[in-house]
């Protein structure tokens, strides 16, 4: 147990352990303004001094050595919605290798883990979840090597399988649907199901949901018909405003006047809600409702699939889905691509030509058959 004390006018704190050899030895520091402070710092050496016990070479499970290199590697260093995604694979660990020392993992042993995590338990896993999953696990792998704990990595060429996931005429909405889903949305906007507007705002722009709900009505200028997105919203966790993705996610767009003429009406309409319930948004929030909340992407994605099942749509389209489409769009009406990568917030053109090479292979033909078609009427 840590000792905690106060030395002149700062805390310190001292623990006490034993090293390999039996030894008495300890651990002190001091100068902590509060003794909150101290106590702190004492639990966090406490824990390393509990975790390096447990981590001996010879009998460290997988599972202990995972969650020790997630503390080590991981926490604290993503963001919340990412560091989310790790206690799920440590329980993965847990129940694929109960009690299985790191060492004593073989090669064969991952893979048919592997295999049987794909299977999962109601339905067949993604490639994409399989594949993040092993690279998890790979990086605690070589971080295991690097503390010769083992001396080769297990998951080294290891096979990925599981689903293919969604085919790619499903990930964007054909022409006829989107102008089915607009007509809609523009005959049922509504401040009180102002997931509309944010649906609708989506398929005019392009932007992530994260970057639609971080909109303040500073990031609109209406006079330019120009949108920026500089922040994104935490929906998730609630803890107010966070960076975008990378920094090349910060952009200003253009936007066109039927959308410019959508959004001065919420914000009126808002405005007028907001006085008379005495309201006042600190954040100034563009899709904010009237129950003075920001509606999830959960909750958005619900009311987009009640939308398509109206529509009598046969495909199951994502609110992300509302950006491929976006894109499949632009594309399909002969919009430079140099543009629209920088519209949607790509990094360079070389992700955007990854993203949608489909499309760009459909575009590409549409552009043989010109060109012949030009070189023929010679």
């Amino acid at each position: 147990m840590a000792e905690i004390y106060k030395r002149n006018t700062k805390w310190a704190y001292r623990v006490n352990y034993r090293d390999r050899d039996g030894k008495r030895k300890s651990v002190s520091k001091s100068g902590f303004s509060l003794k909150r402070e101290a106590e702190i710092a004492a639990l966090e050496v406490e824990r390393k001094k509990a975790r390096n016990g447990a981590l001996d070479k010879e009998s460290v499970t997988i599972a202990d050595y995972f969650e020790y290199w997630l503390d080590l590697y991981k926490y604290g260093k993503h963001s919340q919605i990412t560091e989310a995604r790790y206690p799920l694979v440590l329980k993965t660990i847990q129940q694929y290798f109960p009690n299985t020392k790191l060492k004593d993992i073989t090669k064969s042993d991952y893979q048919h883990f592997l295999n049987e995590y794909s299977k999962g338990e109601t339905h067949q896993r993604s490639k994409i979840t399989v594949r993040k999953t092993n690279g998890y696990i790979r990086s605690m792998a070589d971080a295991a090597i690097d503390d010769q704990i083992i001396f080769s990595n297990f998951t080294h060429n290891a096979v990925i399988s599981g689903s293919d996931g969604k085919k790619e005429s499903e990930k964007f909405m054909q022409l006829d649907e989107l102008k089915q889903l607009k007509e809609l949305l523009l005959n049922e906007l509504d401040f009180k199901a102002i997931g509309k507007h944010i649906i609708l705002t989506g398929l005019l722009t392009g932007a992530r949901y994260s970057e639609l709900v971080g909109l303040t009505w500073d990031d609109i200028d209406f006079k330019e018909r120009k949108l920026t997105i500089d922040k994104t919203w935490d929906y998730k966790f609630y803890t107010g405003f966070k960076p975008t993705k990378n920094q090349s996610s910060i952009r200003t767009i253009d936007i066109n006047k039927e959308l410019v003429d959508i959004l001065k009406i919420l914000k009126q309409t808002q405005q007028e809600y907001y006085l008379l319930h005495g309201y006042r948004d600190e954040f100034n929030l563009v899709f904010r409702n009237n129950r003075f909340e920001v509606p999830s992407n959960s909750a958005v994605n619900k009311l987009l699939k009640s939308i398509e099942r109206r529509l009598n749509f046969d495909a199951n389209y994502t609110f992300h889905s509302l950006r491929h489409s976006h894109v499949s769009f632009l594309l399909s009406q002969g919009i430079d691509i140099f543009y629209i990568s920088k519209r949607i917030g790509h990094k360079d053109i070389s992700v955007t030509q990854r993203v949608y090479s489909h499309l760009l292979d459909i575009t590409s033909k549409k552009e043989a058959n010109k060109a012949l078609d030009a070189l023929t009427s010679l």
